[in-house]
């Protein structure tokens, strides 16, 4: 409807021009009558009153549209200003954290300089600028003013806007296990890098990534660890009690009911039973009258539990029982070193024995089984005993199988019987005799050297057996140490994934074995895993260089009842398992496992590395060379990040 207007006709009684008016009271009558009458044609008009309302709103519409225009130029600069001290203030609290030396004057001088940089055009003014380059705490309280471009009209030139940001970087605590292959197959190529090559450069362009901007590791609240692996791992002797090798933690005496597996007690004396076992075990041979005996012949490992004395709780031996037995003859994996004047023990160890063995819990002194066996790899078969293939040369035979206390004695056809190949008895094969042989403990009982072989493999022979892998480096901010860790790694092993989780997963608890680690509570805990190969249980049907952390696998140390002679499909499998038992209970601690996979893994690789990463985006599998440098710079960016953890306080 468009406007409309309205005409004022003139008074029927006013005849002449306005200006004729004699007196003012007349024309004050003539106007107040016009307005009169035209208020009452107004009135009577509805569409008239629609325009004086309509009339009326613009005023407070105009202001309004005012307002709006104004404050939506004020929000957009005070958005502006909160965007650039929220940035400052997260720079600046992250340059405090990474080095906590620089002079708070300069940080301001630095954030305001950013600021002025940042909110163009207009002037800053600050209420509060504080920064502490102890505790990394930034608060910001800025201002600008806005000018107006209509509210001037209604006296308001004018409007101030405040922005208030407070940030802070929490030093936390940060504690990475890097954990690398050093199986022999890391000596082989993936790309232009030799594998082994390629995963030094790695690990540390992770941790340059993880540390980057930071002068030095002290600075970064962040702590590495690097733990070589293939299948053992070696503490080096500042944890394992010094030059003595006797911290309490380690089971030298045989309070762990794996400790005396592979060195069953025999009787002592000068009787017709001296040298033979002194717990009888089961006849192999059900057509035989008695249903045990105590040669060694008839020895498994996995029944000695059964007949020696335990603590009440059953996780470990009561030493002071076993040894008031009488005319018993024990040798210890102390004694087997003490009595080799040419050998020191290397610092390996075997899994934790009962319900110890996939836990994470401290040592304790009242339970053996949670105590650290030192890993001692037995004597084999003699090599010039005869009969034996091939395997000879595999054999890890390092002393005489027959000599120091044991109860042989050449001609006598007892003894003959159970020890000697063409003198056995026709029950008897050459699997039989191998076994007595390698387990007749009292071999061990005399000073002596070990022989002077060396293993195809290029292991030293010994009770060390494959335990030559380079020595852990525990947590520590030290980059000179960290490097010449790195540079100690050397590719020369088997494949068991379980000894590397567990004792990476060792330097990360704040307990013994390895002390030093922050508590959970009061650090983020990570662990990186890497690893080429499948578990691999080498001979799993031989005592021939086969001892695993867990024992012989011909042993059935899983107790799965698969016999003498497993294959290694079934062993394999078992290994896989444990690993994922692991990895489970590192995760339950809280620590997240990033596990890359160097090379092209197989479905059982592949279905561990899935069920131990912590998620999807965790499971790397790197093809190659530059993969592998890819994935580690990756993870050491995802450190960086997680160290400085942002967090806002209340605003001021």
């Amino acid at each position: 409807m468009g406007l409309q207007l309205f005409a004022v006709e003139p008074s029927p009684k006013f005849t002449g021009a306005p200006g004729a008016f004699r007196t003012a009271n007349v024309r004050r009558k003539y106007e107040a009558d016009m307005i009169s009458n035209l208020l009452k044609r107004f009135a009577a008009d509805e569409k008239g009153a629609a325009y004086i309302m309509a009339g009326f709103a613009v005023v407070p519409l105009f202001g309004m549209t005012a307002l709006a225009v104004d404050y939506t130029n004020a929000v957009r600069v005070e958005t502006q200003v909160n965007a650039a001290a929220q940035s400052v203030a997260l720079h600046l609290a992250k340059r405090t954290t990474m080095n906590p030396n620089i002079p708070a004057e300069d940080l301001v001088e630095e954030g305001k300089a950013m600021m002025s940089r940042m909110v163009t055009a207009r002037d800053v003014y600050y209420d509060r600028f504080f920064v502490d380059p102890m505790d990394g705490m930034v608060q910001i309280v800025a201002r600008s003013d806005v000018d107006t471009y209509v509210m001037h009209l209604f006296g308001q030139d004018k409007l101030t806007v405040v922005g208030r940001k407070q940030a802070q970087f929490g030093r936390r605590n940060v504690e990475v296990a890097i954990a690398i292959d050093n199986s022999g197959s890391m000596d082989w190529f993936a790309g232009s890098s030799r594998k082994m090559d390629a995963a030094k450069e790695a690990t540390r362009i992770l941790i340059d990534a993880a540390t980057e901007s930071v002068e030095d590791y002290e600075n970064a609240d962040l702590k590495f660890a690097i733990v070589p692996w293939h299948t053992h791992v070696s503490v080096p002797n500042e944890y394992v009690g010094g030059a003595a090798q006797d911290a309490s933690w380690i089971d030298w005496d045989g309070k762990s009911t794996e400790h005396f597996r592979y060195l069953p007690p025999y009787q002592s004396g000068s009787g017709s039973a001296s040298g033979d076992m002194y717990f009888p075990m089961p006849r192999r041979a059900s057509h035989w009258d008695n249903a045990t005996d105590d040669e060694h012949v008839f020895y498994t490992p996995n029944r000695l539990v059964d007949v020696l004395p335990l603590e009440a709780d059953g996780n470990g031996v009561d030493l002071t029982q076993l040894n008031n037995l009488s005319n018993i003859g024990i040798v210890t994996r102390r004694d087997v070193y003490d009595n080799f004047t040419n050998v020191t023990w290397n610092g390996c160890f075997e899994h934790r024995a009962g319900d110890y063995r996939i836990s994470f819990e401290a040592p304790n002194d009242w339970d053996g089984d949670s105590l650290y066996v030192p890993h001692m790899a037995p004597d084999e078969y003699d090599t010039n005993a005869g009969y034996d293939g091939w395997l000879w040369q595999y054999r890890n035979d390092y002393v005489y199988d027959l000599g120091g206390a044991s109860d042989f004695t050449s001609g006598d056809s007892h003894d003959e019987d159970h020890f000697v190949y063409p003198q056995r008895h026709s029950d008897f094969n050459l699997e039989d005799i191998v076994r007595a042989r390698t387990f007749n403990a009292g071999k061990y009982a005399v000073n002596q050297n070990t022989k002077s072989r060396t293993h195809p493999w290029g292991y030293s022979v010994g009770p060390n057996g494959k335990c030559n892998v380079a020595k852990v480096q525990n947590l520590t901010d030290s980059d000179t140490l960290i490097q010449t860790a790195i540079d100690r790694m050397d590719a020369n092993g088997g494949t068991d994934l379980t000894i590397g989780l567990s004792w990476a997963m060792n330097t990360l608890t704040p307990w013994e074995p390895l002390v030093g680690a922050a508590d959970f509570n009061d650090a983020e805990k990570i662990l990186v895993f890497m690893t080429d190969g499948d578990n691999s249980a080498t001979l799993p049907d031989e005592y021939a260089m086969s001892m695993s952390s867990f024992g012989y696998w011909k042993d059935d140390p899983f107790r799965k009842g698969w016999g003498t002679r497993p294959g290694s499909g079934a062993a394999n499998v078992e290994l896989d398992e444990s690993s994922k038992q692991f990895c489970d209970k590192i995760k339950e601690r809280g620590v997240k496992i990033y596990f890359v996979y160097f090379g092209t893994p197989s479905s059982a690789a592949t279905g561990v590395m899935n069920h131990c990463a912590t998620s999807d985006e965790t499971a790397i599998a790197a093809s190659n060379d530059v993969e592998l440098k890819a994935a580690f710079r990756k993870i050491g960016d995802d450190i960086g990040k997680l160290r400085l953890t942002h967090y806002m306080p209340p605003q001021p």
